[in-house]
């Protein structure tokens, strides 16, 4: 299997790369001793799932993480389910958003829905797990303090990438009119 990306797609990605990286590792505050990371960091890893599919999504999660970790590592070392957790942030919503088919209607609800399968694979179970593996914490014990900041960030990440797309749609439609 081949797989090809159009210049234009590449440029994209590595913006949302870098744009995940400065909101991730600068633009964000980290609180109960490491277990929560606020930031807006995930919702370029979204859009690219969303614009490019899940390919690229999960590309443009995986070299964030990577790049990230070398740029800033917050004093913590590689844990694969951390990867794991940001790659599976590009290949879930647009996978979720197949499945909901193409209502054009209720698409701020499917882009809820996205974000919030996303946010239980990727933010609950995923990334917990790594934290609790990398801190030698019980599972439990970091799972409840990240559940609360997550009921908080989903609503907050399905607003910003409903606008964000919103904002960008006029310019999806320009580009699909030029092939």
């Amino acid at each position: 299997m081949r797989i090809r990306i159009r210049t234009r797609t590449l440029v994209g990605a590595a913006l949302l790369v870098a744009m995940n990286i400065i909101l991730t590792r600068w633009a964000a505050l980290m609180i109960m001793g490491g277990t929560i990371r606020l930031s807006f960091g995930t919702i370029p890893i979204y859009l690219a799932g969303l614009f490019f599919g899940p390919v690229v999504g999960g590309l443009v999660g995986g070299v964030s993480d990577l790049l990230g970790m070398l740029v800033n590592s917050f004093g913590a070392a590689f844990a694969p389910q951390i990867f794991l957790a940001a790659v599976m942030r590009g290949v879930v919503p647009p996978l979720v958003m197949r499945v909901l088919g193409d209502n054009q209607k209720v698409w701020q609800l499917k882009v809820f829905l996205a974000v919030l399968v996303t946010e239980i694979i990727s933010g609950a179970l995923l990334t917990t797990w790594g934290i609790s593996w990398l801190q030698n914490t019980p599972f439990m014990a970091v799972l409840t303090p990240r559940l609360f900041s997550l009921a908080v960030q989903i609503p907050v990440y399905t607003v910003v990438t409903s606008t964000l797309m919103a904002a960008m749609r006029p310019l999806r439609l320009l580009h699909s009119e030029r092939r």
